[in-house]
């Protein structure tokens, strides 16, 4: 049994989020508050929605740099409560890393200085799309450069404006939305 438990420790080791001392480490979780993301509801469930429809297609988001910062806000945000809510116990261990990881990708996609809290991330990004979305690019470019981002906040406009591919964004939050939306599971959108 020990052998057991040793290999077991060793398997959560090599996830994305590692360890030192044989425990798994909780990823870094942000709060969203109803209609940060500019819709009411529920701030998990408009997360989910957001990022699974944003990352199937980059061209939804092409020349839109407010949906594209919603819905990255989204992904930095639903990886950590995925992964620590009790709510989403039923989804898959395999897809909450993979949702660590398209949060990774996306990070690097906009330059997000590593290291960065998931709540400046989420709450920088949501606070851009919302003021794009307001018609306010200045209020926009303003919060998302340094030191959160790696870049003016001019720059990092013109890269949720123009956003990549990210396979890992997409497989994931499809996966979760899979998962989430699966009446298999009992899962009901208003626990």
């Amino acid at each position: 049994m020990a052998v057991i438990r040793r290999i077991l420790a060793a398997a959560l080791c090599a996830l994305p989020l590692g360890c030192a001392d044989g425990a798994p480490r909780v990823p870094d979780t942000a709060r969203l508050q109803p209609g940060q993301l500019g819709t009411g509801g529920d701030p998990d469930v408009t997360a989910a929605n957001l990022a699974q429809w944003a990352f199937a297609d980059p061209g939804r988001t092409y020349g839109r740099p407010a949906d594209a910062a919603r819905a990255a806000a989204s992904m930095d945000y639903i990886a950590g409560a995925l992964y620590t809510n009790p709510r989403w116990a039923n989804v898959s261990a395999v897809t909450k890393e993979q949702l660590l990881q398209g949060r990774q990708e996306v990070r690097a996609a906009l330059g997000v200085v590593p290291g960065t809290p998931s709540q400046v991330v989420v709450d920088r990004l949501a606070a851009a799309g919302n003021a794009l979305a307001a018609g306010d690019q200045p209020a926009a470019a303003q919060v998302l450069g340094p030191p959160a981002f790696d870049a003016s906040g001019e720059q990092v406009l013109a890269r949720l404006s123009n956003m990549p591919y990210l396979r890992m964004a997409n497989v994931s939050t499809m996966r979760a939305a899979n998962e989430l939306f699966d009446s298999s599971t009992g899962t009901d959108w208003n626990r």
